[in-house]
């Protein structure tokens, strides 16, 4: 993999995300109200079409749990260390964003792009697959959790977190998905537009919560502690773990890709629905993004 074979995605995810940006100025659209349509409404029904949808039988499901506890873990250590390089509610969104990275808007077309035509390849996909589910219910349980903290008591931040809708419909997805339910082909082809809609809007956040700000003052120490989190440590302490299984060369791949991905754009709906600086997740998401055409295949070919 290559950054030329990077650059097209990233390329459209910032034209994406600054589309978002001049429809907020133009027609004054709320990154806010955009966030709850995202969080109530697109997530739970993406993350449910996912699960249904996948090729892969349900002891993939494993993968999901694993991705999910792996997530956490690093998202509370990097909470840890927020709170020692700030006294104010950026920790709190360092740590929720120190977890994982964009899985969905990122991760999952690379993959099907480098790793899609063969049984082997197929396998890596269907990983990834449930990697976006855990990754869709960590960034609305754990990730959420975390950053109202930066706001909300520990009693208003767990009642906020069983509320949301992701958790409940990927429990229901992985329920009938278990005893072999199939959605009508008339509601697949349906809810196609919520998966595509989610994609786009997701990365519309980020250029709407840049454009409340008139002026925008970079937190130049956050966007560079939380690349370094995200791009340089986080992948060296997978890669150094997954070294030590027995993964086929595109599960191995598809590994690497998971823990060397940008940013996750989605942090920017969480942090604007929370309103806990979503300037700085925003900021420090774009230039996550547009570092991957570089961090990403590097990070590859060391590992490989």
């Amino acid at each position: 993999m290559s950054a030329y074979e990077i650059m097209p995605r990233v390329a459209y995810l910032i034209a994406v995300a600054m589309l978002g940006w001049y429809t907020s100025k133009k027609f004054k659209i709320s990154s806010q109200d955009i966030s709850k349509l995202l969080i109530y409404i697109f997530s739970p029904i993406v993350c449910f079409v996912l699960i249904l949808n996948s090729p892969a039988q349900i002891n993939y499901a494993m993968y999901s749990v694993v991705f999910y506890v792996v997530s956490c873990i690093a998202a509370f250590i990097a909470l840890f260390v927020g709170r020692l390089l700030w006294k104010d509610n950026r920790a709190n969104l360092f740590g929720a964003a120190g977890g994982q990275g964009n899985v969905g808007y990122f991760v999952l077309p690379l993959a099907i792009g480098l790793l899609g035509g063969s049984s082997e390849g197929a396998a890596a996909i269907s990983i990834v697959v449930f990697a976006k589910v855990a990754s869709s219910i960590y960034e609305f349980t754990a990730a959420y959790y975390i950053t109202a903290r930066g706001r909300y008591s520990i009693k208003h931040s767990l009642m906020m977190v069983i509320k949301m809708p992701t958790l409940h419909a990927a429990l229901l997805a992985l329920i009938l998905k278990y005893f072999n339910f199939e959605l009508p082909n008339v509601v697949k082809s349906s809810v196609d537009g919520f998966v595509g809609g989610y994609s786009t809007l997701g990365m519309m956040i980020i250029g709407m919560s840049l454009a409340r700000f008139d002026k925008l003052v970079p937190d130049w120490k956050f966007v560079t502690s939380s690349i370094l989190w995200k791009q340089l440590l986080y992948p060296v302490v997978i890669i150094a773990i997954f070294r030590t299984f027995n993964l086929n060369s595109s599960e191995y791949v598809v590994m690497v890709m998971l823990a060397c991905n940008p940013l996750a754009a989605n942090m920017a709906a969480v942090a604007a629905n929370l309103d806990v600086h979503p300037e700085k997740a925003a900021f420090a998401i774009m230039v996550s993004t547009i570092l991957a055409i570089i961090t990403v295949p590097l990070t590859i070919a060391f590992a490989i």
